[in-house]
């Protein structure tokens, strides 16, 4: 079997609002075709036009090559070698950032592939489940008024998740306001009750370590599962001193590319915990051996995933192979305000109960709508 194309396709949803916290109102689809007719489909989550110009770019020299030319020709089911032909054929402008973005999408449309040629659900292929069924935690869309914290429509996104069975809910509502910040974690933590898990996404509001460490002090006692991201990925020195200091997890990654960057942000960051963004670190491939490496570090690791139901799989799917994931991060569609997130598969793991048993269908498990495709690419 022979890779024959690679092809990368812009979406957008009908309505885009710059200003939103939201990277799934669009998305990129990287599809494989190969000449057994068998098709693989991978997501990142970055910019649509420049991962599709990267894809379709021609080659330079040696090591900034076309990726279709590295890609094209291959045996599909030789998912290390292509990985690692294409990060070094690349690695002039590739080797971190969008380069490894890119990677990430096929490497991900690449383990897709190789389930669906081999009959098998991804996660058999990453080495089995490790355990019975996959936590995702429901991830609420972002309210963020830095001047009020509406009540009504907080409870109701937590409620919504508690009655559909969700052991765990993450909000993104600290914008680094003491009184707000308290009151807004306060009516999480009450409408969720004492048994759910409550994640708090601080999304950089803090400026430095010493900011940080006082609001994190005052949110102790509405027990959060961790906070995420409370400072700058690159500020490896405060990351290290609040996670030496608070009481709370202490939880970042998602912008973070390659096992390297990693490497750094467990060991000099000190982080309780890692957060890869598959398609975005550089695939299932790469994120595997960030799980490694930070289980031998006592790290746990919870993928990040603000995207439509392929990365989701991708991540569930990561999730059931790897012992050190106790959740995984999952938009629940009935809240997303992404039109893609809601509409552009016709297949994908659901919950039940807030749980996902293994999946058996081959790949991913997922179906594109090609109607939605048709409808939003550009």
């Amino acid at each position: 079997m022979k890779i024959t194309n690679i092809v990368a396709t812009c979406l957008y949803s009908p309505e885009i609002n710059e200003n939103a916290s939201d990277s799934a109102q669009d998305t990129v689809i990287v599809e494989i075709h190969t000449d057994e007719g068998i098709t693989g489909i991978g997501e990142v989550d970055a910019p649509p036009s420049v991962i599709k110009s990267y894809i379709d770019m021609p080659s330079s020299h040696d090591i900034s090559m076309s990726v279709k030319k590295v890609v094209v020709g291959e045996n599909p089911l030789d998912i290390e070698r292509i990985w690692k032909k294409l990060y070094f054929r690349t690695m002039m402008a590739g080797r971190r950032g969008i380069g490894v973005n890119v990677i990430g999408a096929i490497d991900m449309a690449l383990w897709d592939l190789a389930g669906k040629h081999y009959g098998e659900p991804v996660w058999r292929l990453l080495g089995g489940s490790q355990k019975e069924y996959a936590l995702p935690y429901a991830s609420l869309p972002t309210l963020q008024d830095p001047d009020d914290v509406q009540e009504k429509l907080l409870k109701r996104q937590v409620s919504f998740a508690r009655s559909r069975g969700f052991k765990a809910m993450k909000f993104e509502e600290l914008v680094n306001s003491r009184d707000r910040d308290i009151e807004s974690v306060s009516l999480a933590r009450e409408t969720a009750g004492k048994d759910m898990d409550l994640m708090l996404d601080a999304y950089y509001c803090w400026p430095d370590f010493r900011t940080a460490s006082i609001a994190i002090r005052d949110l102790e006692k509405f027990k959060p599962y961790f906070v995420e991201t409370p400072l700058q990925v690159d500020d490896m020195e405060g990351l290290s001193k609040l996670s030496r200091t608070s009481n709370v997890r202490i939880a970042s990654g998602e912008l973070l590319t390659t096992a390297h960057e990693f490497v750094d942000l467990i060991d000099r960051g000190g982080v309780d915990i890692a957060q890869p963004d598959i398609g975005r670190v550089g695939g299932l491939s790469e994120a595997r051996r960030i799980a490694d490496y930070a289980g031998l570090r006592g790290v746990q690791v919870i993928p990040h995933c603000w995207k439509t139901g392929i990365s989701i799989s991708a991540s569930l799917h990561f999730c059931l192979a790897t012992s050190n994931c106790p959740y995984f991060e999952f938009l629940v569609k009935e809240l997303a305000p992404s039109y893609l997130r809601l509409k552009l598969l016709k297949r994908e793991p659901e919950p039940i109960d807030g749980k996902i048993q293994p999946p058996k269908l081959p790949g991913l498990g997922i179906e594109l709508n090609y109607d939605v495709v048709e409808e939003c690419k550009r």
